[in-house]
């Protein structure tokens, strides 16, 4: 028995309709009960008077003769009767042979049934019956009737209107224990410390609250994972930002220290190297935090991939010249995709300084745009060291490099860049050798 009723428990509280329901219909049941009671006394009581005073009508107009025969009084011309009465009349033809009501003169009747007919400003129900070579009236006020249905209506009104205030209270008290789960988990926010990200227990709520606290539970679990990334991202920033920043500042204590020009210009030269590492990590730092999950939203616009990779690589030809490399577009046509120029062009730009960061002098890096069937492909293809295959899947990580370029200066941000903004684009990358074996291909693939 005991095990049922904990089972009984627990089907109510999971439902809050079923909450409501045990409040209300119980409630609900009561009040009809007392209001139907309410008018049924109210309308016993208006029936009553009214059915009372037909009889006294009745009788009032009935005669008794010394033989016992019942008929109606004779007719009286001085005589009267209040509009508000059922008047009786017997025709003749045309002939009024008698009424109840001398005062009231209507028009004689022109057939049996029921008619409607205007008489002293006011509309007069009558019926009518053939009894021979007689017709029968009877006749009475239309708004009588709308009296008598009024005063019914207004016994019938009270009872149910007396019952609101206890129906609303009860009401109260029914929603109030109802939403007792959502003031629960009020009270349990209000209280939660900032920097919890715990999840909802859901198992004792209703069903109709559990999907809104699995959406809240979805999003603390995500704004973890955002918060998570942006520490992880703080700490790893902090720790790169440190070795740079310490060179300048040995850099700056060689030159106060130097004990000649070539000791000064060698310090001043590695300075300006250092600050220029320092500028870059920077700019790879904000690039990165822009497009971070919560970031910046990728303006949609059409444009031509191909002039934006012919730009790219004008803009790092003096870079590539300088350690004698073959930089080219080798494609020429026209691949038009929905993107956000800028981000693309940061995204080619870290794809081409890379490039040209670990190809060696007098190497090769080749640029091509082309339209597939179903995306379209850029690519950017040289003939340096390449990244080994089992290293593929960790090089889009932040501030991780090959263990075979160590000795290259860069970021390790590159192309963890490259990737958000593929991503952003629902593009897809692919790392593979070239046709030689020797060097990297990377391939971008936007969908049409």
């Amino acid at each position: 028995m005991m095990l049922h009723r904990q089972r009984a428990s627990k089907w109510i509280q999971s439902s809050l309709r079923r909450r409501l329901l045990i409040w209300l219909l119980p409630a609900t049941f009561i009040a009809g009960v007392i209001a139907s009671m309410g008018a049924y006394w109210g309308a016993f009581f208006e029936l009553e008077e009214l059915l009372n005073e037909q009889m006294r009508y009745i009788v009032t107009h009935a005669n008794v003769d010394d033989n016992h025969h019942i008929s109606l009084n004779k007719i009286s011309h001085t005589s009267s009767i209040d509009e508000d009465k059922v008047v009786f009349q017997v025709w003749r033809g045309d002939h009024l042979e008698y009424t109840t009501a001398p005062a009231i003169t209507l028009p004689s009747p022109q057939g049996t049934g029921w008619h409607d007919l205007p008489y002293a400003d006011m509309t007069w129900h009558t019926f009518v019956d053939k009894r021979g070579e007689l017709l029968v009236r009877v006749a009475q006020p239309q708004n009588v009737r709308w009296e008598t249905l009024a005063g019914l209506s207004v016994q019938l009104f009270w009872p149910v209107l007396s019952l609101i205030p206890i129906l609303a209270i009860v009401l109260w008290f029914g929603i109030g224990n109802g939403l007792k789960p959502l003031k629960r988990i009020a009270s349990e926010l209000e209280t939660r410390n900032v920097d919890s990200m715990a999840a909802i227990n859901a198992d004792t709520l209703p069903d109709e609250i559990k999907p809104l606290i699995e959406s809240l539970n979805s999003l603390f679990l995500r704004l973890e994972q955002s918060f998570t990334m942006q520490k992880h991202f703080i700490a790893d920033a902090a720790h790169e930002l440190r070795t740079p920043v310490m060179a300048i500042s040995l850099q700056s204590e060689l030159i106060r220290n130097a004990g000649n020009t070539q000791e000064r210009e060698q310090a001043t030269q590695q300075l300006q190297n250092g600050i220029l590492r320092l500028t870059h990590l920077i700019q790879q730092l904000l690039t990165l935090a822009r497009l971070e999950p919560d970031g910046q939203s990728v303006v949609q616009e059409k444009f031509d991939v191909s002039t934006l990779c012919k730009s790219v690589i004008l803009e790092k030809y003096i870079l590539a010249k300088k350690k004698q490399i073959d930089l080219g577009f080798v494609s020429d046509e026209v691949a038009e995709i929905n993107g956000d120029p800028h981000m693309l062009r940061i995204l080619l730009n870290n794809l081409v300084d890379n490039a040209i960061r670990y190809t060696p002098e007098h190497g090769r890096i080749d640029i091509s745009a082309c339209r597939q069937k179903e995306f379209i492909e850029v690519s950017v293809r040289d003939n340096g060291p390449g990244i080994p295959a089992e290293e593929r899947d960790r090089i889009f990580d932040r501030f991780v490099r090959g263990n075979e370029h160590q000795d290259v200066q860069g970021t390790g941000l590159g192309l963890s860049i490259v990737k958000r903004i593929a991503e952003r684009h629902q593009a897809t990358i692919e790392l593979s050798d070239t046709e030689n074996g020797k060097g990297l291909n990377v391939c971008v693939k936007f969908p049409v």
